[in-house]
C-alpha cells in the first residue's frame, strides 16, 4: 500500500484546514495516510480518524537538537541547518513515503514561507501542492524557486490556475476537497429551525484586511437588523476558526453583544468537528460568510451563499462556479457603505431559488477535476 504524507497542516482549531484532511484523506483512503500537524494533540482529540497516524513537523521541546541548535545559533550557524533541524521528523517521515501532499491550501497566499523552502529542498519524495491558491502578485522569482520543487501543483480556482500556467509552473486545475467533505450528525441548537436560520460567519482576519473594520462591523449588525425586522427567521453565528491569534468568537461576540437579549440571534457551539459545521450549513435558509470554507459548505450542499471575501480564493471560486463574482462576493478592502452587504443579501434573497438550482446543476461537472487529480496521485 503506498504512504502519503500530508504535511503543512495547521491543525483542527482551523476547521477549513480540518475538512481539506478529513476529505483528502477519505479521497485517498487506497493509501496509507500519515498526518503532520502543528497540533497533533488537538487533531487527536478532534477524531481525525481518516488518518493512520499524526506526527509532531517538529522536534519535541525535550529533544537534545533544541540544544544544538540553541549552541549552533551561538556559534553562526547557517539558517538552513538549524530549520531542517527543527523540522527533521517531517523530512524523515517524507522521505519514507511514497508521495508528500503539502496541503496548506492558503500557505503561499500570505508570502515567502522560509520553512516551507527548505523542508521543500530536504525531502526527495515526490512532492505535490494540493489544493492551493496564491495571488498572482506574490509570484516573484524567490516563490517561483520554491513552487519549483514541486511535481505537481493542483490549483483550486482558475485564477491562480492561470497565473502559475503563465509562469510555466506544473499546474492542474483541481477544486477544492472541502467539496467532497462528508457530513456528520450533530444535536443542533435549541433555536435552529431548519430552513428558518440564516448563518453568519465574521473573522477577525476580515476585519484586519477591511479599509474600515468599523463599517464591515456596522454591515454586519445592519443586515442582521434587517434579517429580524423583514424575516421570522433566527440568526446562528458561526465560528470556523478558534485560533488564539485569529478567532472567529471575537468578531462574532461583538456582533452578539448588539443584539444581547434576542433570542433570535445565538452562537452555534465551537467543539464541533468540519463535518458537523457542514451539517448544519446544509439545512440554512442561506449564509453569509467571510471564511472561505464555511462557504464551500454552503455551495456543496446547495445553500445560497453570499461571501465576504479578502483573498484571491474566494474570487476564483466564486467566478468557477457562476462565471462572475457580483452578486455572489463582496471585497472586504473595497466596502465603503454599511448598506452594501444588506442590498447584496436582498438580492441574493431574490434569486435564491435558482442559487440552489444553479449550484446542483453545476457541482457534478465542477467536480470533475478533483476526482482526475485524485485518480493521477493514486496512479
Amino acid at each position: 500500500m503506498k504512504q502519503i504524507l500530508l504535511y503543512n497542516h495547521s491543525g483542527c482549531e482551523n476547521k477549513g484546514c480540518e475538512a481539506i484532511v478529513r476529505s483528502t484523506a477519505s479521497l485517498l483512503q487506497e493509501a496509507q495516510i500519515v498526518l503532520a500537524s502543528n497540533s497533533p494533540e488537538v487533531d487527536r482529540k478532534a477524531g481525525i480518524r481518516e488518518v493512520f497516524r499524526i506526527i509532531s513537523p517538529t522536534i519535541s521541546p525535550l529533544s537534545p537538537l533544541r540544544l544544538i541548535n540553541s549552541v549552533g545559533y551561538r556559534l553562526g550557524q547557517r539558517r538552513e541547518t538549524e530549520v531542517t533541524r527543527r523540522y527533521s521528523p517531517v523530512i524523515q517521515e517524507g522521505n519514507r513515503s511514497d508521495l508528500c501532499l503539502s496541503i496548506g491550501g492558503d500557505t503561499y497566499c500570505y508570502g515567502w514561507q522560509e520553512h516551507m523552502h527548505y523542508i521543500n529542498r530536504h525531502i526527495r519524495t515526490p512532492k505535490v501542492l494540493w489544493s492551493c491558491s496564491i495571488d498572482p502578485d506574490r509570484l516573484d522569482s524567490r516563490m517561483m524557486e520554491d513552487l519549483s520543487a514541486y511535481e505537481r501543483i493542483y490549483a483550486r480556482e482558475s485564477l491562480t490556475y492561470e497565473a502559475m500556467r503563465d509562469k510555466r509552473l506544473p499546474v492542474f486545475l483541481s477544486r477544492d476537497p472541502a467539496f467532497r467533505l462528508e457530513m456528520q450528525s450533530v444535536q443542533m441548537p435549541e433555536r435552529w429551525v431548519k430552513n428558518g436560520t440564516i448563518g453568519i460567519n465574521l473573522s477577525p482576519l476580515a476585519l484586519f484586511c477591511a479599509e474600515n473594520s468599523q463599517v464591515v462591523l456596522n454591515a454586519f449588525i445592519y443586515v442582521i437588523e434587517m434579517l429580524l425586522r423583514e424575516t421570522g427567521h433566527s440568526i446562528a453565528l458561526i465560528p470556523h476558526v478558534t485560533w488564539s491569534h485569529d478567532d472567529d468568537r471575537e468578531a462574532l461576540g461583538r456582533l452578539q453583544e448588539s443584539f444581547a437579549g434576542n433570542e433570535r440571534v445565538f452562537m452555534v457551539p465551537s467543539g464541533w468537528t468540519a463535518g458537523q459545521y457542514k451539517t448544519l450549513v446544509s439545512g440554512l435558509r442561506m449564509l453569509i460568510t467571510a471564511r472561505t470554507h464555511l462557504s464551500i459548505a454552503g455551495y456543496s450542499t446547495g445553500v445560497p451563499t453570499l461571501v465576504i471575501g479578502y483573498s484571491v480564493k474566494a474570487r476564483g471560486i466564486a467566478r468557477d462556479l457562476f462565471g462572475q463574482e457580483d452578486g455572489h462576493l463582496l471585497q472586504v478592502q473595497q466596502m465603503q457603505s454599511e448598506k452594501e452587504l444588506a442590498s447584496a443579501v436582498s438580492q441574493l434573497m431574490l434569486r435564491e431559488d435558482r442559487e440552489r438550482a444553479h449550484l446542483q446543476q453545476v457541482l457534478p461537472e465542477y467536480l470533475k477535476p478533483l476526482d482526475a487529480a485524485v485518480r493521477q496521485m493514486l496512479s
